[in-house]
């Protein structure tokens, strides 16, 4: 796999999101760029993603972020939890999926709960990985 690949995945299930999770894990959100159709039904957000799919097939120990859309439809509401109005920019810990909500897990104790009965989320990364000497350290 080289740096140029994009990564393009769908997920229609709780398993699927679970590869989410890992691939945006430490990603890199703004407040700024995500937004909400309540007519489409369908949420959508810009993440600086770490590319840890790049750390099995990189053996020069050099890191890549990648600005990465998620988009996901069947939304019937999104709940914002926790959110702080002077705070920018949050971390995507993980993604999971609890009593038919998406539930996107931030940093600082922060949430957005997606109201979704069904799954169908989709990543894809925009641009080409650049290179980064910043690795999410996690104790």
């Amino acid at each position: 796999m080289s740096i140029e690949n994009k990564i393009r995945l769908n997920a229609l299930s709780s398993y699927d999101l679970k590869i989410f999770s890992f691939l945006c894990q430490d990603a890199i959100i703004s407040g700024e760029e995500i937004f909400y159709d309540k007519t489409k039904k369908m949420f959508v957000a810009t993440l600086t993603r770490y590319c840890w799919e790049q750390q099995e097939f990189n053996n020069k120990n050099i890191n890549y972020r990648v600005v990465t859309g998620l988009q996901i439809k069947n939304v019937n509401n999104v709940e914002y939890i926790n959110f702080k109005s002077k705070v920018k920019f949050y971390n995507l810990l993980t993604i999971t999926y609890e009593k038919a909500n998406i539930i996107l897990n931030l940093s600082m104790s922060s949430k957005i709960s997606l109201d979704c009965k069904k799954i169908n989320a989709t990543i894809e990364d925009i641009d080409i990985p650049w290179p980064t000497k910043l690795k999410p350290l996690h104790k």
